[in-house]
C-alpha cells in the first residue's frame, strides 16, 4: 500500500525543513504529498521533497480561515453571496492544482467541505459540486472529505451537514454522469461528531455501500486535554503507538485495521498527524511519520 501524507502540522521550522522532507522521501511507503491551500493561497512544492511524488490539496485551511471571517461563506451555503464566494475561493484553488501539475507534481484529488455552519444546504452543494465539476482539473479528484455534523447536546468542531446528506449529494451527481468525485473518511473528524470511534467504520460503510468512497485518512483525537489542545479538538492526534502520543489518543493500530477492514480497496489512503514544533530533530519527526506508516500498512 502506498499513501499519502499531511506532513504540514508535523513539519519543522527552518532550516531543518529541507532535510525532514528528504527524510520522508527515503519511506518506501509513502507517494506523495497532502498539501494545505489557505486564504491567501497554496503552498509551494515543498523543498527537499522527492519531484516525481504527487499531491492531494486539502481546503480545509482557508475554509477555517474565511469562515473565522464570514459565517456565509461555503460551497454549502444558502446564501447566494456566500456560496460565489467560495467558488472564487475552490478557482484559485483549481489555479493552484494547474500549476504544481505543470510543474511535474500531478494532483491526484482535491477535499473540500461542506461549508458553512448553520446555514448550510445539500442542494446548494449540489449545485456547487456541478459547477466545479464543468471546469478543467487535468484529471483531478474532486472529493468531499467529511467534517463532524452538529450534535444535539454538543458544540461541533466543524458542525457541516451530515454524512449521509454528503453521500446522497455524491450519488446523485454520479448517477447525472459525473464521476470525477467521491468521499473521503477522516478518521478524527467522523469519531469527533459522536465521540464514538464506531462512527469511523459506520461512514466507511456507508460510503462503500453508497457506491461513493474514494479515501480513508487517519488523524486522531483524544477526550481528554493534550498538548494538542481541549478535548475532542481536530488537531490530527497521532496514534497511540507513536512515540511521544497522548496516551488517551483513540486512534490505535486496532481502529486503523478495523477500518482498512471496513474500507476495502480506495484510491486515497494516508494520513495527517501534528507534532510539536519545538524538541524534535527533522530525523526524530520523521521516524514518528514512519511509525504512522507502519501502522497503515
Amino acid at each position: 500500500m502506498s499513501l499519502i501524507v499531511g506532513a504540514y502540522p508535523a513539519v519543522p521550522e527552518a532550516p531543518q525543513q529541507q532535510q525532514f522532507y528528504a527524510g520522508l522521501g527515503r519511506i518506501p511507503s509513502i507517494r506523495g504529498l497532502e498539501l494545505p491551500y489557505g486564504q491567501s493561497g497554496g503552498s509551494p512544492w515543498p523543498a527537499g521533497a522527492p519531484e516525481d511524488w504527487s499531491a492531494v490539496v486539502t481546503a480545509i485551511p482557508g475554509t477555517m480561515q474565511r469562515l473565522n471571517q464570514d459565517k456565509r461563506f461555503g460551497l454549502a451555503s444558502t446564501d447566494s453571496q456566500g456560496r460565489w464566494r467560495a467558488l472564487d475561493f475552490v478557482s484559485g484553488l483549481r489555479d493552484s492544482v494547474l500549476q504544481l501539475a505543470g510543474e511535474g507534481h500531478p494532483v491526484e484529488a482535491v477535499e473540500l467541505h461542506s461549508a458553512p455552519h448553520g446555514s448550510a444546504s445539500a442542494k446548494a452543494l449540489e449545485e456547487s459540486f456541478k459547477e466545479l465539476l464543468d471546469w478543467d482539473w487535468g484529471g483531478t479528484l474532486l472529493l468531499i472529505e467529511h467534517c463532524d455534523a452538529p450534535r444535539p447536546g454538543s458544540k461541533p468542531e466543524k458542525g457541516f451537514l451530515t454524512f449521509m446528506e454528503e453521500v446522497d449529494v455524491i450519488r446523485s451527481i454520479r448517477e447525472q454522469g459525473w464521476e470525477q468525485t467521491g468521499i473521503v473518511v477522516n478518521w478524527a473528524r467522523s469519531v469527533i461528531e459522536t465521540q464514538n470511534p464506531d462512527t469511523a467504520v459506520d461512514h466507511l460503510c456507508q460510503a462503500r455501500e453508497g457506491g461513493v468512497l474514494a479515501g480513508l485518512m487517519f488523524s486522531g483525537c483524544s477526550p481528554a486535554d493534550t498538548e494538542f489542545g481541549y478535548p475532542w479538538i481536530d488537531a490530527h492526534l497521532p496514534a497511540t503507538e507513536v512515540a511521544g502520543a497522548p496516551p488517551s489518543s483513540l486512534l490505535n493500530a486496532g481502529e486503523i485495521q478495523r477500518c482498512l477492514h471496513a474500507a476495502g480497496p480506495v484510491s486515497l489512503t494516508g494520513f495527517k498527524i501534528g507534532l510539536s514544533r519545538h524538541g524534535l530533530s527533522a530525523e526524530e519527526r520523521v521516524a514518528r511519520l514512519q511509525q504512522m506508516c507502519g501502522l497503515i500498512e
